[in-house]
């Protein structure tokens, strides 16, 4: 059968792009993503924010709540991010004073009487919100799907008291699937990275969480050290690195999709908050590592593309396992 001319499947890999998301050619999954830190919203502020190629808005209510909806105002169009007002635990339009709950319905319309029922009613503009470690998380659905998965306690944080030993925030143009997707192509590190190869993990899935623990020699200032790396993921937007015996650490990894082809990576570092002091520098020594790490993969992303069909060699690492489990995050693979 002869290709349609211009198509995707007929088009040279070596084809001029115009169009930066083309060069992944992935949909955005669904799932959990860091929109927000807690200290960005006080009691009465208001923040627009973009997730997947759309406009949301987040505002504190007076109950101490963070809500969301979609940005603009299904009235007349104004978006709620600008010039809008928190009243109560409701957000006052800028152009006509409509009020607008946090489940999507109409609270109230300062010149009618009585809002109509379907105005009123919870709908599906509304964007589930759940704060946990000084993050704002929201769920996000192609579809607008209520979430499938919980988000879940980090012990280390909720129940031993570990603190916050650094936060640190990039933007990449790069497709989401492309960072996580990072880790599991281990041949990568010492060429790019002049890092020895970590060894390939055996990853368990469970529904929508995965897990992975591997232990290596890790290099430092008193030579070799045994090391064991637990990775824990909620989805495709979290991850829990679990760093062991060269220190005790703590990187929470949030990758969210601002479009096809940009994604915002923020890292918070926690550590126990009586860690020794020697630990405690070479926890620091960890965390500069990771940033310099990430600038190194920076310089790659922009102009890479996403292969279908990866000629792929043993060595390469589990790089089709993992895009395998990662599929289960977009819709149509549901």
């Amino acid at each position: 059968m002869a290709r349609k001319p211009g198509s995707k499947e007929g088009r040279s890999v070596n084809a001029v792009l115009t169009d930066p998301a083309e060069r992944f050619g992935l949909p955005m999954p669904f799932g959990w993503f860091a929109v927000a830190r807690s200290e960005e919203l006080a009691t009465g502020e208001v923040k627009p924010i973009v997730l997947a190629d759309e406009e949301f808005v987040l505002w504190r209510g007076e109950d101490g709540e963070v809500r969301g909806i979609d940005a603009y105002c299904r009235h007349l169009g104004a978006h709620l991010g600008y010039e809008s007002r928190v009243i109560g635990n409701d957000l006052r339009c800028p152009f006509h004073h409509w009020m607008w709950k946090g489940d999507g319905g109409v609270a109230s319309i300062p010149y009618q009487e009585k809002v109509p029922l379907k105005l009123s009613k919870a709908c599906d503009r509304s964007l589930p919100i759940h704060e946990d470690m000084g993050i704002v998380f929201a769920w996000w659905h192609p579809q607008r799907v209520k979430p499938l998965f919980a988000m879940s306690r980090v012990e280390e944080v909720s129940e031993q008291g570990w603190i916050e030993a650094d936060y640190r925030e990039w933007i990449f143009d790069v497709h989401v699937q492309e960072i996580t997707e990072n880790g599991a192509d281990v041949a990568h590190f010492p060429a790019l990275h002049n890092f020895p190869s970590p060894p390939v993990p055996e990853f368990k899935v469970d529904g929508y969480f995965r897990y992975s623990s591997a232990s290596s020699k890790m290099p430092t200032a008193r030579g070799m050290v045994e090391g064991k790396i637990d990775v824990r993921a909620i989805g495709p937007g979290i991850s829990f690195t679990r760093f062991w015996g060269i220190t005790d650490m703590l990187m929470l990894q949030m990758q969210t999709p601002l479009n096809a082809w940009q994604t915002a990576l923020r890292h918070i570092y926690f550590h126990p908050a009586d860690l020794e002091d020697s630990k405690v520098n070479v926890t620091r020594k960890l965390i500069r590592n990771t940033a310099i790490q990430l600038e190194e993969d920076a310089k790659v992303w922009p102009h890479k593309r996403h292969l279908e069909k990866p000629l792929l060699v043993k060595n390469d690492g589990p790089i089709l396992e993992y895009r395998r489990f990662y599929s289960r995050f977009y819709a149509q693979a549901e």
